[in-house]
């Protein structure tokens, strides 16, 4: 199928410094006859060529004309003293340059020497023609020319033949050419009458403000090379069709024939002298700076439009002047001269000025347009913000219409335009090349930006409320599109599409241009621009149905649903369409709100699955279309869970969008959808969004319960799925999730708190309370947040300073997070003492001192301890402690990595132990000490932890159960030889591990074989973070009301004599002073549990047997009291 596809690279002009005329400056008073002007300012963003026009230009005097005292502008005269760059080329002769001028250029010789042979050619052939006898007497001449080129066989008899009559006329038509040869060869003689361009000096900033200026001379030139080459294209027209009319040309006659064949070789050599001019003209038109033919003028319209002035009234003048002005300055970016002429116009024309100048340009006659020369159109194409902002301020409109490629009249635009279609030009401008005079397009601002790829521009003209979905306008249909249609570039094109643009919208259906603009991509092998369309749904045009539903037409869509079509059809004619989209789909990807109701209702497939796997939900999700998406899941046929060929489910797509609302998300959670879903490498929803830092989505996420510690099969969290430190820090601050926990004292606070904001410039998250105790009480929220804060912190910072050591609840915080395992760095600000007991804590060779940054201390105020610092030792000194910061985040990160797998492995194998991590012990060889772990395949996590602790204490261990042993006896065999072998036997006690049977009976073995015991009671009661930090500073005492009292209840009256005086211990009246032995009471209370073990109920929930054997180690004891052979140990 044959396509017509619109570039607006050929339609509009190409994004670089043009060169119009030098703009008059707008006058600050208009009664004054003279006014001195100051320089007017380079080109904002060509930095290049703003420093070369600062070469020199002096003070500029203006010689005031007739109209000037009556307020409009008009073209002045300037006399202009500028300063003369150093160097100077010979000086010119006045009448003729010399043969070095034509041998050292490029085309000027070769144009004189086709010229001069042409030249020779036809000056024999006219000679021979005019001095020569008649044709029938021996010589060429013929008396009739025209009787002989007239459309009409030339006959013969039996006398003569006409025919050579007819090739004699074509030939002195040829020779004839020979004055405009000469003519349009003159330019390269050297005659400085006849010199192509005018001969100017322009410096400064005149290069950017004036045009190259042709002479009279070249125009005519130009004109007469029209004439010759439409003359030619006749002439061989003409040759054509005699050529097959009869005998014309059937001459014998050999001085005819030679005639002809100089003739012929005049004719082709006439188009070599054509091409030699064009190529003479437009290098030195390039040469002086002149790139199209918009850039030169031969100003003959200027000279007519000073004298229509005349007649027009003085607010057309005025108007007619400041809309050249604005238009030439904006086109150059000067910022100063624009504010000047808007201000100007403002005042002569009144604030609404631009709704009288710049309304929408129209077509008329449906082929013919006026350009309103809009500078705000001229702005976006160059991307100038600074500009848009003062032309929107003054009133302009983003969506405003203007015909942007204007069709010129000059001498050089007819000269190329005939020209074209016989001498090729190197690199005509796109816009020259598209123009025609049967062709207008009128274009928005926002066409211009898109088109020449500016994208801040295309960001300012959406944020200030340009239409994406308005078409331009044409008198041709196929190029009515909207922006979308002519952007190259994938960035603007999301973009566009972000700000709601059709990218399902055909412009022309049904005629020659029915296409979409992902068609159109592909068209332009735009392979990256096809690529981002796709991410967004974008598809190839298939049915009316489909464009009707895009485009939210409902009268349209109900029109062809009542004449039968099919609302699940993916293409015409039952055919299945590239992507196998229903119209339902291209609905919810435009988020078409009515249309896709209307379909669900006539009975469209809301889980049809296009080629991808992806339901109309999926995509609906995909690009953020919260309506549809609520409409789609309120149709109980709507299934959230399908997962299409990535295995993604609807919110796992919503996901990848950016800028995806809460109310997608919670919509999909209330409908089932599992914000925590996970693809199969392990990421979840917040991984997506993470990979592709689409912040809004994901805090979107987090406020609906996503989960920011889950890890994926790599063990990556979500924030370490992004190296963007900002995204990074905004969603760990959104999570509460803080890399570091500051601890001090709340007299230090200014400095805590400067800190604080120097690790936050970083990117570093951090917790800092500011709760201050004494206020509260010690309240539970506030004990509960210092918790968590340490809890979930990868490191704690101590600010170390007199009154440190003297704080409990800053003792507590870092006894916490020595029990919970996390690292302590400490800065000193005081060179305070380090106490034993922060000894225990500290490391004090990674402390980092401040105290060379602190120039004096303010401690006046005992609550409010103030610092002045040397900011720059500061950072150094910050530097360090940066280093161990971000060290210590590291090592968290890959902390939680391991965790992750553990878990996902625990998940998988809820009662195996990890055998990667435990260390093989081979029991038949085995010489050292080692202890037996019994746990039942219960507690994986726990068991582990255990083992690693005392591997890293220096004890062997054979761990039950971490062999990989498939085989259930073999396991059992080996396990009773480790128990023969083993120094002690430690058995994990809690309410699973009590009901296995293998626990049971290790347990029994190794109380049969006599092996040491140390009985673990796990308990695993949680405690709240207010309880975590109260006790952290605290030894905890277990009880087990069944099992090992008295020890426990020793334990507790040591840390009650501690604290309780000797007096105060005295007995009771009546009661035994003497204390009876640990071994008595531990035997005494065995004997008493044997006794009323049929009475008693077990509130432990030990089964018998385990409790029997358990007792039977008490009572089993050695009778010397020197040890014990069993101790219970609570956890």
């Amino acid at each position: 199928m044959e396509t017509t596809t619109t570039d607006y690279h050929e339609i509009l002009p190409s994004p670089r410094m043009h060169r119009p005329p030098s703009p008059e400056p707008i006058p600050d008073d208009e009664s004054s006859d003279t006014q001195q002007e100051s320089p007017p300012s380079s080109r904002t963003d060509d930095a290049a060529t703003a420093a070369a026009l600062q070469i020199a230009k002096g003070f500029i005097k203006r010689r005031a004309k007739k109209g000037q005292a009556s307020g409009y502008l008009e073209e002045t005269d300037n006399s202009t003293k500028t300063l003369q760059p150093r160097g100077e080329p010979r000086k010119l002769p006045h009448c003729l340059l010399g043969r070095g001028y034509q041998s050292n250029s490029y085309f000027a010789h070769r144009l004189l020497n086709i010229m001069m042979f042409i030249a020779l050619i036809d000056i024999v052939g006219i000679l021979v023609y005019w001095l020569g006898k008649d044709i029938d007497d021996g010589g060429v001449y013929v008396p009739s020319v025209y009787e002989y080129l007239k459309f009409k066989e030339s006959k013969c008899d039996a006398e003569s033949c006409r025919s050579c009559n007819t090739v004699v006329a074509y030939a002195v038509m040829v020779y004839h050419m020979l004055p405009i040869m000469i003519m349009i060869g003159l330019p390269a003689s050297g005659l400085r009458a006849c010199e192509p361009f005018k001969r100017e000096l322009r410096l400064g900033n005149e290069l950017g403000k004036s045009k190259v200026k042709r002479s009279l001379y070249l125009q005519a030139c130009e004109l007469v090379a029209v004439v010759v080459l439409v003359g030619n294209a006749v002439v061989f027209l003409y040759f054509v069709y005699s050529f097959f009319n009869g005998d014309n040309f059937n001459c014998s006659l050999g001085r005819v024939q030679v005639y002809a064949v100089f003739a012929v070789i005049s004719f082709i050599a006439a188009f070599v002298e054509l091409t030699y001019f064009a190529r003479f003209r437009e290098h030195l038109k390039m040469q002086l700076g002149a790139f199209k033919e918009s850039d030169q003028t031969g100003d003959v319209r200027s000279r007519l439009a000073r004298r229509r002035s005349r007649y027009r009234t003085e607010r057309s003048r005025v108007i007619s002047d400041i809309r050249k002005r604005l238009f030439k300055e904006t086109e150059l970016g000067n910022l100063r001269e624009i504010e000047s002429i808007l201000t100007y116009a403002q005042s002569r024309l009144g604030d609404d000025f631009a709704d009288d100048m710049y309304t929408n340009a129209s077509i008329f006659f449906k082929i013919f347009s006026r350009s309103k020369k809009n500078p705000l159109h001229m702005a976006a194409y160059h991307g100038n913000i600074a500009v848009m902002d003062m032309l929107l301020k003054a009133g302009l409109k983003v969506n405003s219409y203007d015909k942007v490629a204007r069709m010129r009249f000059s001498s050089g635009d007819i000269f190329w335009y005939f020209a074209q279609h016989f001498i090729s030009n190197p690199a005509l401008a796109g816009e020259e090349a598209a123009v025609s005079i049967f062709k207008t397009t009128l274009v928005t601002p926002l066409h211009c930006a898109v088109s020449t790829g500016q994208i801040n521009a295309v960001e300012w003209l959406i944020r200030n409320g340009a239409d994406v979905n308005l078409r331009s306008q044409s008198s041709i249909s196929s190029e009515r599109v909207p922006p979308l249609f002519v952007a190259e570039n994938p960035e603007i094109v999301s973009l566009l599409l972000e700000a709601g643009a059709n990218h399902l919208e055909v412009p022309d259906p049904g005629r020659l241009n029915t296409l979409t603009v992902l068609q159109l991509a592909y068209l332009r092998d735009n392979i990256p621009v096809a690529h981002e369309l796709e991410k967004w749904g974008g598809d190839v045009a298939l049915t009316p149905l489909h464009t009707a539903a895009a485009s939210n037409d409902v009268h349209h869509v109900k029109k062809l649903l009542k004449r039968g079509a099919d609302p699940n059809c993916v293409g015409e004619h039952g055919y299945s369409g590239l992507n196998r989209r229903t119209p339902l789909h291209w609905g919810a990807i435009n988020g078409a709100l009515e249309a896709v109701e209307l379909l669900l209702k006539a009975g469209a497939d809301p889980n049809f699955q296009d080629v991808q796997g992806r339901t109309p939900l999926h995509w609906a999700a995909r690009v953020n279309r919260a309506n549809v998406v609520r409409a789609l899941l309120e149709n109980e046929a709507t299934d959230p869970h399908i997962r299409d060929n990535l295995y993604m489910t609807p919110i796992l797509c919503a996901a990848q969008a950016s800028n995806v609302t809460k109310e997608i998300f919670e919509e999909l959670v209330r409908h089932g959808a599992n914000i925590n879903d996970e693809m199969p490498n392990g990421d979840t929803p917040l991984h997506l969004a993470m990979k592709c830092e689409n912040e809004t989505s994901a805090l979107a996420l987090l406020l609906c319960g996503a989960d920011i510690m889950r890890t994926n099969m790599d063990g990556f969290r979500p924030v370490d799925c992004t190296t963007s430190t900002k995204l990074q820090f905004e969603i760990k601050r959104a999570a509460g999730n803080r890399d570091v926990m500051i601890s001090y004292t709340h007299s230090h606070a200014e400095f805590a708190r400067k800190l604080r904001k120097s690790l936050e410039d970083a990117s570093i998250t951090t917790w800092l309370d500011q709760m201050d105790p004494s206020g509260i009480g010690g309240g539970s929220v506030w004990r509960e947040e210092i918790a968590r804060g340490i809890k979930n912190a990868a490191v704690v910072v101590c600010i170390l300073t007199e009154d440190y050591a003297s704080s409990e609840w800053c003792l507590k915080e870092l006894a916490l997070a020595k029990e919970c395992g996390t690292p302590i760095m400490a800065i000193s600000t005081e060179r305070a003492a380090i106490t034993e007991e922060l000894q225990v804590y500290l490391y004090t060779r990674q402390m980092v001192p401040f105290e060379p940054s602190i120039l004096s201390v303010n401690n006046e105020n005992k609550r409010n301890i103030t610092y002045t610092y040397d900011e720059a030792r500061y950072s150094a000194q910050f530097r360090l402690l940066l280093d161990g910061v971000r060290d210590e985040i590291e090592n968290r990160r890959k902390e939680m990595i391991r965790r992750g797998n553990r878990r996902r492995h625990n998940e998988s194998n809820p009662t195996l132990i990890d055998p990667a991590s435990i260390a093989e012990l081979d029991i038949a060889t085995v010489t050292e000490e080692f202890v037996f772990i019994s746990h039942g395949d219960q507690h994986g996590a726990f068991t582990q932890r255990i083992y690693e602790r005392l591997s890293e204490s220096g004890v062997y261990c054979f761990l039950d159960g971490a062999q990989g042993l498939s085989d259930m006896q073999e396991r059992i065999h080996l396990a009773k030889e480790a128990i023969l072998k083993c120094s002690c036997f430690i058995v994990i006690i809690s309410s699973r591990t009590t009901e296995s049977e293998l626990v049971r009976d290790q347990l029994a073995f190794a109380e049969d074989k006599g092996r040491p015991m140390l009985p673990i009671m796990l308990n695993d009661l949680e405690l709240k973070p207010d309880k975590l930090y109260t006790l952290s500073r605290t030894n905890l005492l277990h009880f087990t009301p069944e099992l090992g009292f008295n020890a426990s209840f020793t334990t507790l009256l040591r840390g009650v004599q501690e604290h309780v005086t000797s007096n105060s211990m005295a007995a009771p009246p009546g009661a035994r002073r003497a204390r009876p032995t640990l071994f008595s009471i531990a035997q005494a209370t065995a004997f008493g549990r044997l006794r009323n073990r049929g009475s008693r109920p077990n509130s432990t929930g030990l089964s018998s047997s385990l409790t029997n054997s358990l007792n039977n180690s008490l009572l089993n004891s050695n009778s010397n009291n020197n040890s014990t052979r069993s101790t219970t140990v609570p956890v």
